[in-house]
């Protein structure tokens, strides 16, 4: 099984997926281009943002698909809902699709994921971040009276009301003073995000949607890319 990875991020995700698939075991070899694509590989695109990605890199890859046959078995496209709900953007991918091809004339399968709202989102579920108290005068309180990622589900934190940014980026930002508040080197940074490439937090992120109902949308993922393991070894 070959497969395209066609991410909307164009610094972090697409930095950190490799090592989690790494760490997933998976069964495919990363390769640069559809040309070098052989048996059991994968390749990374980025889809340089939302916008770029459902207007004009996801037909340019389906377009590179398809002037390749037989070379890629599933095109895995990969975006954040933000401020839509996850059915809004996925229909809005297909939509997209529809619009442009016959479906039924493709010889690959085409599958659509979210990241609820961002990718952000999946990193605060690691188990273990939240402090057990912050004093008032921290410049994390504010993060920290609105609300528990400990004990409620990531993905649903919405934006205070006192906040003037998008719900990406306050996650964002959540994030980045968490890390900054517990002193956790190297800080999170979109184009340096080494922490959370790791096993151990790929691992911890793996306890908390296994042990909770909590982001769900990074369980899909994950449980699709064990089905994919499962179902590859059964071929094998």
């Amino acid at each position: 099984m070959n497969y395209y990875f066609l991410l909307e991020d164009e610094t972090s995700f697409i930095k950190v997926l490799p090592h989690w698939l790494e760490h997933m075991q998976f069964h495919c070899t990363r390769v640069s281009d559809i040309t070098q694509i052989e048996e059991n590989n994968y390749i990374l695109q980025s889809g340089q943002g939302v916008t770029q990605l459902v207007t004009k890199v996801l037909f340019d890859t389906i377009d590179t698909i398809l002037v390749n046959p037989k070379k890629i078995d599933k095109l895995i496209v990969m975006l954040d809902t933000e401020s839509l709900s996850k059915a809004e953007r996925v229909n809005q991918v297909w939509d997209k699709i529809h619009e442009r091809y016959d479906v039924t004339d493709f010889d690959f399968e085409i599958m659509v994921f979210v990241c609820q709202p961002c990718f952000e989102s999946w990193l605060l579920g690691k188990p273990g971040l939240y402090p057990e108290s912050v004093e008032e005068s921290s410049f994390f309180y504010p993060y920290y009276v609105h609300y528990n990622i400990e004990n409620e589900d990531p993905e649903q934190m919405l934006v205070p009301a006192d906040c003037n940014d998008t719900i990406a980026k306050y996650h964002f930002h959540y994030l980045h003073d968490l890390f900054r508040y517990n002193k956790m080197r190297p800080q999170y940074r979109k184009n340096k995000p080494d922490y959370v490439e790791t096993n151990d937090y790929f691992n911890g992120l793996c306890r908390r949607v296994y042990t909770t109902e909590h982001i769900k949308s990074f369980k899909e993922f994950i449980d699709f890319i064990s089905a994919e393991k499962v179902q590859e070894s059964t071929i094998t």
